[in-house]
């Protein structure tokens, strides 16, 4: 029984059953032309770049301390009361006028920087990304005359012009 439905549902199904053959010929091409194919490559790169740039910043206290420039101020300041003491007051005059000669000097340096604020160059290390496009070589588009017909195939290898190159054919036979 299970033969007799086999047999019925391979007589049914044969006329949709195709056969075929491929058949695989070595041969020869030559190249008649080679064009280079080529692809943009983008690349992002990170570098670090020192940015600077000119702020208006508060003024510094160290400005404000004790410098040459007040050293000097409490020396004029310190000779100055001396010269003013008389007897056992002198050195309590010379050091007063000391203090006052510093003070003096640092009141100018706070003038100076415009008050509360000074101009000064702030940098910084800042990550930029930058983008590089390129050329890449991505294959090679052969025009190549196999039999008497002009073909094109895509290779990752270049050839020249007139180069004989071995040629794969594969022809298929099937029954329509």
């Amino acid at each position: 029984m299970i033969k007799f439905f086999l047999t019925i549902i391979f007589l049914t199904l044969t006329p949709y059953i195709t056969y075929a053959e491929t058949r695989v010929i070595q041969g020869t091409g030559y190249v008649n032309s080679v064009e280079v194919l080529k692809q943009l490559v983008t690349h992002q790169i990170p570098k670090t770049e020192k940015i600077c740039e000119i702020k208006r910043v508060p003024a510094n206290r160290s400005n404000q301390g004790f410098g040459a420039d007040n050293l000097i101020g409490a020396l004029i300041g310190g000779a100055i009361g001396n010269q003013l003491g008389k007897g056992g007051g002198k050195q309590g005059s010379t050091a007063v006028g000391a203090l006052i000669g510093s003070e003096i000097v640092r009141n100018d340096k706070a003038k100076a920087n415009d008050g509360n604020f000074v101009e000064k160059e702030i940098c910084r290390l800042q990550k930029i990304v930058h983008t590089e496009t390129s050329e890449k070589i991505s294959g090679y588009r052969l025009n190549i005359e196999v039999d008497g017909d002009l073909i094109s195939l895509i290779s990752n290898r270049s050839y020249n012009p007139g180069d004989i190159i071995s040629i794969k054919k594969q022809i298929k036979y099937t029954i329509n």
